[in-house]
């Protein structure tokens, strides 16, 4: 029997019953006796309350996505310590997991799909835009609502920026849903959490994961050298365009990934109005597909499903995972291995570098190139290429617009070139004005450099006030765009 039920955890939360139990704490529904309110509650686990690195990636959790306030975030509400232990009451959600969902029944519809792997990458678009990358996205740190509506969770192992985490040796995450780069243990950046939003999108359109096996280790060597393989010669019923998608989200190389969550989300926007995706997608896409597998893997064949509904049921909280071996000594097996790759690669780039360093080329003009055009070209003169992306208004998107060493300057092969490409116009996210005054709402609007035009409405709210907007309040749109204000003409 479970000691807590029935009890005021600190002085204030009504414990009511267990909804789960995770790798390193319980999760109960408590009501919040000061406000009245039903509340998740995370404790963490008897057995870790007194390790220090257990500690503090439960503080970290409640530190990162205390800081995030979004539709797409289990909000937190309050962390403490108490009776011998450490907890965070956050948003109590009546859902399950996506990877709930997904085990119960099959693949999603593919509009289904779509529009929920766009509502993680507005979590996780607003996550780095405030310096986090979450580094662990997976279909069980996502929680879906009886209206479809998603919320992502679970930021213990997320980090401000670039970094590498600092315990010794350590890999955090599941498998399936490595990046290449977490699987060797490497630093990693937001274009980590991007290769995991691939992931969960090919097992919303296929039921399965891309790369699977009997360890950890056996999964983590094919993210770093098998080809997935597309998602339609699984369900034909995909659009090329989707495969393209997911195919770039997939790329080993980081270079070769979206750069960013919005950038992701443009494409999936395009394919869910039937266009086309980006050219710098076909072009990446397509040269992945072009590639030949580095080594042959044996497909799983998963069984088959019974096609049912894709709606999630009004439940709970779903914080079980399926019971698995431990995976620590996989994981420990797996750095050695891997740092025998890296090591051997960077011995082998060296004795290159060597032979080759007596040797100058000149370095070509790579301005008004397609990104991909360009980082072929200068790779094909023996050099290595950095890619910078950022906005510009005048330059159209995936063209580069500077670069540096500038063309004619000699340098030694192996050195490195930086080419700038194009993001488009300047974006901005669209502020939230529904509820204000006309002049307010036309104030915040352009403080986010955006237009409004007010329709008058009928409406039982106060005249003047915003009814509704569009478009809606976090959609990203270009700079100087107008926002169309329903205003009400008054009861």
């Amino acid at each position: 029997t479970d000691t807590l039920l029935n009890t005021l955890f600190d002085g204030r939360y009504r414990i009511v019953r267990k909804l789960g139990t995770g790798g390193m704490a319980n999760v109960y529904l408590a009501e919040d006796e000061v406000l009245g309110r039903r509340v998740a509650i995370k404790i963490l686990n008897d057995r870790h309350a007194g390790d220090d690195q257990f500690v503090e990636r439960f503080r970290r959790e409640a530190k990162n996505a205390a800081s995030l306030s979004h539709p797409n975030i289990v909000s937190i509400y309050d962390r403490g310590e108490a009776e011998g232990t450490y907890y965070i009451a956050m948003e109590y959600l009546d859902g399950r997991s996506l990877k709930e969902l997904i085990v119960a029944r099959g693949p999603a519809p593919v509009p289904v799909a779509i529009d929920y792997a766009r509502q993680i990458l507005t979590a996780i678009r607003f996550a780095h835009r405030h310096g986090i990358v979450h580094r662990d996205i997976k279909p069980h740190n996502v929680l879906v609502d009886a209206e479809g509506r998603l919320k992502v969770t679970d930021f213990g192992i997320a980090r401000a920026g670039v970094s590498q985490m600092t315990e010794a040796g350590s890999i955090i995450g599941t498998a399936q849903y490595l990046s290449p780069e977490q699987a060797k243990g490497a630093p990693v950046d937001q274009t980590s959490d991007l290769y995991s939003v691939g992931v969960v999108l090919y097992e919303l359109l296929t039921g399965v994961v891309p790369f699977s096996g009997d360890t950890p280790v056996e999964i983590a060597m094919k993210h770093l050298s098998s080809a997935p393989e597309p998602p339609s010669a699984k369900r034909a019923e995909i659009p090329r365009e989707l495969d393209l998608v997911v195919l770039r989200a997939l790329a080993k190389d980081p270079a070769d990934r979206y750069q960013s969550a919005e950038e992701m989300d443009a494409d999936l926007a395009r394919v869910a109005r039937g266009a086309a995706v980006s050219p710098a997608t076909e072009e990446a896409a397509t040269a992945i597909i072009a590639r030949p597998p580095p080594t042959a893997v044996t497909e799983i064949t998963p069984r088959p499903r019974e096609t049912v509904p894709y709606a999630p049921p009004a439940a709970y909280y779903d914080y079980d995972e399926p019971r698995r071996r431990a995976v620590w000594p996989w994981f420990v097996a797996l750095v050695f291995v891997a740092a025998a790759i890296v090591g051997g690669y960077f011995l082998y780039d060296q004795i290159q570098t060597q032979l080759s360093g007596s040797k100058t080329v000149a370095v070509d003009n790579y301005r008004d190139l397609r990104e991909i055009a360009a980082v072929r070209k200068i790779r094909a003169k023996g050099l290595r290429v950095q890619v910078v992306r950022q906005y510009n208004a005048k330059v159209d998107e995936t063209y580069v617009f500077k670069q540096d060493p500038q063309p004619g300057e000699r340098i030694a092969k192996g050195n490195y070139v930086t080419i700038f490409s194009s993001l488009g116009p300047p974006k901005t996210d669209v502020p939230s004005v529904v509820g204000e005054k006309l002049d307010q709402a036309l104030a915040d609007l352009q403080k986010a450099n955006l237009k409004g035009h007010s329709i008058d409405v009928d409406s039982n709210q106060p005249q003047g006030e915003i009814v509704s907007q569009r478009p809606t309040a976090g959609a990203s749109v270009v700079q100087g765009s107008t926002i169309t204000l329903r205003t009400s003409k008054g009861p």
